[in-house]
């Protein structure tokens, strides 16, 4: 009954699968989408090497999706808009 309830409630967390994670223009995107009440999140980790270092961000937008596939593909998009239009700006302190 408890994985049940957990399932059609959601624990949350954020899942990630492997097989999502995308490397575009020198980027990793790995979508981490969580299911919250009213859908699923659009968010990832992304992370960029430069100059031998590993540097790693958080990308979280407002978008909440309905499937946990959707989430995925919404956060890929804009993931990958958002490195289109910044580069490795994003990743600048």
């Amino acid at each position: 009954m408890m994985g049940f309830l957990k399932n059609l409630f959601g624990s949350g967390r954020a899942t990630v699968k492997k097989q999502e994670t995308v490397t575009y223009k020198g980027f990793t995107i790995q979508p981490c989408p969580k299911n919250v009440s009213h859908g699923w999140t659009t968010e990832a980790v992304m992370t960029f090497e430069r100059d031998g270092q590993t540097q790693t961000r958080r990308f979280i937008r407002a978008d909440i999706s309905l499937s946990r596939e959707d989430a995925v593909d919404l956060t890929l998009n804009k993931a990958q808009a958002m490195i289109d239009f910044m580069g490795e700006k994003s990743f600048r302190e």
